[in-house]
């Protein structure tokens, strides 16, 4: 009867390892995809204010050139 329960918790506790040893691997997986992800993240609002940046630069030199039309007309 001894050995038949050790025999069972033996196997249980064999169990759980593999299971441990499985949610590390899982872990290791989700922490690598975060990091790529974060940096494709990063990438993007990078992108995104240079963008950004653009457009304004874009605007401000139509309004300019707007501007200056105005004045012409004026003279």
């Amino acid at each position: 009867m001894n050995n038949e329960l050790l025999h069972h918790l033996e196997q249980r506790i064999n169990g759980a390892v593999e299971e441990i040893q499985t949610l590390r691997q899982r872990i290791s997986e989700l922490e690598m995809q975060n990091y790529e992800l974060s940096e494709e993240r990063d990438e993007l609002k990078t992108q995104l204010n240079e963008v950004g940046e653009k457009h304004s630069n874009w605007e401000n030199s139509l309004s300019n050139m707007l501007n200056r039309l105005n004045q012409l007309d004026h003279n």
